[in-house]
């Protein structure tokens, strides 16, 4: 069993991710195994953010306006997102934790970099399948070492122009799929113990409650200025993570 300090450090994180998330619509396991890499290494991380990642996006999704039209749009990425987790994670069993940490320290800054829409161009309808392939390999590979995909998902996703109630609906799909995968392959290559899975299932009672309180907040607080504060200090963070690497 965790002791009482990971366990308050650990739900305070999850409290903090589950609020992004319900307020800006993504982020939660940026944020959170952002953060608890500062106590944890990278797997041990991702294992504590599996069951709230997982169950928090399958409700995202049930709620969307179209599940079965998302799951027609979005099938194919689905598909090889799954495949290149399961592959990623398969065959980076013996990586050190030093390079999983480099990793998300680059696609913590390229989150931050890329969160503001009105950055990624529109995609012609004549290049989806391929934007979608790339996107998806792309996701999948980080998404295996770090479970960090917000990046390519939410550039492809955005390129699309979707509505905003189809675009937060399609990260929920989308992650439900990569989330399930890495679940599976943790559970088979070791790297998750029941324990480990029994504290992330608490966990996801923080993520809710800040969620719920993302949501409210949303309602009442420009979300542009919340963004612009918040990818500020991930930036910092992200930067840290790489520095840390390069220099420890």
């Amino acid at each position: 069993m965790p002791d009482l300090s990971l366990i308050a450090f650990a739900s305070a994180v999850l409290l903090l991710a589950g609020t992004v998330k319900g307020f800006i619509g993504l982020g939660m396991p940026t944020v959170a195994i952002a953060l608890l890499t500062l106590q944890l290494d990278a797997r041990s991380a991702v294992t504590l953010v599996v069951i709230p990642m997982l169950l928090s996006n399958v409700w995202q999704f049930w709620r969307g306006p179209d599940m079965a039209g998302c799951v027609k749009q979005h099938w194919r990425y689905a598909i090889i997102l799954i495949l290149f987790v399961a592959a990623t994670v398969w065959f980076s069993q013996s990586a050190p934790d030093q390079f999983l940490r480099a990793v998300l320290g680059a696609f913590v800054l390229a989150f931050c970099f890329f969160s503001w829409r009105n950055m990624v161009p529109l995609i012609p309808p004549h290049r989806v399948r391929l934007f979608e392939g790339i996107s998806a390999v792309v996701a999948g590979l980080v998404g295996g070492l770090t479970a960090a995909w917000a990046p390519p998902l939410a550039m492809y996703l955005t390129g699309l122009r979707l509505h905003r109630d189809a675009f937060v609906q399609a990260l929920g799909f989308l992650i439900t799929a990569g989330s399930v995968s890495i679940f599976v392959m943790f559970i088979a290559v070791g790297h998750s113990s029941g324990s480990d899975l029994a504290f992330s299932t608490f966990l996801l009672l923080p993520a809710l409650v800040g969620f719920s309180v993302g949501e409210r907040l949303r309602h009442r607080t420009d979300p542009e200025q919340f963004k612009k504060y918040f990818l500020g200090a991930f930036s910092i963070l992200g930067v840290n993570l790489l520095l840390g690497t390069l220099l420890g």
